[in-house]
């Protein structure tokens, strides 16, 4: 088989050509059109690399069609157009040698099902490649989940690491189910709570009452209760109460306190009220390395899914990300990075209703390794 060379592709020029074409490689030209008739092929670059380095074709070029290209030389063209062709490469070949049809397109390849072939079956996926030293922008990462939506597809993220090792990352909405909703009336009526007992203690908010304390502690998993029946709240535990006049302290200087000690506090606190509203136990994630892990329901010993908030201009390393989803799986939780999208068409926060000043609708993103 014989194909010719010319920028980013390789035309396939003999009649056998159709064979590959049944074997899910290469695209044809429009029906009708004088290189079909001909029996004609258009190879990805990927794709001639894969079948030279299997001994399944000769390639030469536009120019010079006397002498065969090498494998090297066809890299080394391939890598003046695409200088992350190395890993395209590695990936289209893990693919292929994994059973699956891959063709170019949909951000770097559309991924098919195994034992199909491209026009058979509509692509699931399709595959942004990157190296392990690459960055993902997080408005890269909204335009992935953009794409996705409008092509009805499910993006994966695939990074090869020095080892030439691949990990493929698959990309989603998070989606929350809340088992149980809150009953607010159990928690007392106004007069019982002691108006005007919490007080400030650096970033802990601290409530004396020992009745409404055990009852916010041992009905709704707010804050730690202390032997002496005080309860710590958290500064967003807090603010959470406060707005829902549960707490008796200004909610306007309270945000002001809070955010003098958390430069980042109101991104959390609007992340930890949404989530809240959604009916679902939220606490701290340190000692996950993340802000917040979430319970669907007060009854369950383990949370199921980590929470890390991030700016809408944060830029991930790869080890950043890896390291994150790592952690996560290991202790059997999803994920989540959430961010203030910079899309208006989507859920509105309730950060809007919660602070009033803020626009950008709440996107949770759940990332996870995937097996192929």
């Amino acid at each position: 088989m014989q194909g010719i060379l010319s920028g980013e592709e390789v035309t396939v020029a003999r009649v056998e050509a159709e064979s590959f074409e049944l074997r899910g490689y290469g695209r044809k030209e429009g029906k009708g059109a004088k290189e079909e008739r001909e029996g004609k092929l258009t190879l990805s670059l990927e794709e001639a690399a894969f079948l030279l380095e299997a001994g399944k074709i000769v390639i030469k070029r536009e120019e010079e069609k006397e002498s065969a290209l090498t494998l090297e030389e066809l890299f080394k063209h391939a890598l003046g157009i695409f200088p992350n062709f190395g890993a395209r490469y590695i990936t289209y070949k893990d693919l292929k040698e994994r059973g699956y049809a891959v063709h170019p397109g949909g951000v770097d390849f559309w991924l098919y099902p195994r034992g199909t072939k491209p026009g058979e079956k509509p692509a699931r996926y399709f595959i942004r490649i990157l190296s392990e030293r690459e960055f993902l922008p997080v408005k890269d990462l909204e335009e992935l989940l953009i794409l996705a939506h409008n092509m009805r597809k499910e993006p994966i993220i695939a990074v090869v690491d020095d080892e030439s090792d691949i990990t493929y990352y698959k990309v989603k909405e998070a989606k929350f189910d809340a088992i149980e909703t809150r009953d607010e009336k159990e928690w007392g009526r106004r007069e019982e709570r002691g108006e005007g007992n919490p007080f400030l203690l650096g970033d802990k908010v601290v409530l004396r009452n020992a009745a409404f304390a055990e009852a916010l502690y041992k009905n709704h998993f707010y804050g730690t209760l202390t032997n002496e029946g005080w309860l710590l709240l958290s500064l967003v535990e807090a603010a959470y109460l406060i707005k829902r006049g549960l707490l008796e302290m200004s909610f306007e200087q309270f945000i002001e306190y809070a955010t003098s000690i958390e430069s980042d506090f109101l991104a959390k606190y609007a992340v930890y009220a949404d989530l809240m509203e959604k009916g679902l136990i939220v606490k701290t994630g340190f000692k996950f390395g993340s802000h917040f892990r979430v319970y669907k329901a007060m009854n369950l010993k383990h949370s199921s899914d980590l929470i890390h908030v991030l700016p809408a201009e944060h830029v991930f390393s790869m080890s950043e990300l890896a390291r994150a989803v790592r952690l996560a799986h290991g202790v059997k939780k999803r994920m989540i990075f959430v961010y203030q999208s910079l899309t208006k068409n989507l859920n509105k926060a309730v950060a809007r209703q919660h602070l009033g000043t803020v626009d950008q609708p709440i996107r949770y993103v759940d990332i996870g390794r995937m097996k192929l």
